[in-house]
């Protein structure tokens, strides 16, 4: 059996480290997608209210970076992030 879908292609980090929420891939295909085929990161901090915040998105890049590597932010892709998390009714402010 393959896998069920292609590998993510932005890494996203969620603050605290040990709180996700429990339809993870579906939070996944929608950052993915807000990157367009690009890859990059994205930082998710649980507030107080059970929503997530978009606190940090890296730009766009052509090809996946190394781990630890430093990426330029990008406050539009955090916007578009947010954005597209939004529109598909995901708890973000």
């Amino acid at each position: 059996m393959g896998p069920e879908g292609p590998p993510a292609r932005v890494a996203v980090e969620w603050m605290p480290g040990d709180e996700r929420p429990e339809d993870l891939d579906k939070w996944q295909r929608v950052v993915d997608s807000a990157y367009a085929g690009g890859y990059g990161r994205v930082r998710l901090v649980r507030q107080a209210d059970g929503r997530w915040k978009v606190t940090s998105a890296t730009t766009m890049m052509p090809n996946p970076s190394a781990e630890g590597e430093t990426l330029p932010m990008s406050k539009a892709m955090r916007e578009a992030v947010r954005a597209a998390l939004r529109a598909r009714g995901f708890p973000v402010p």
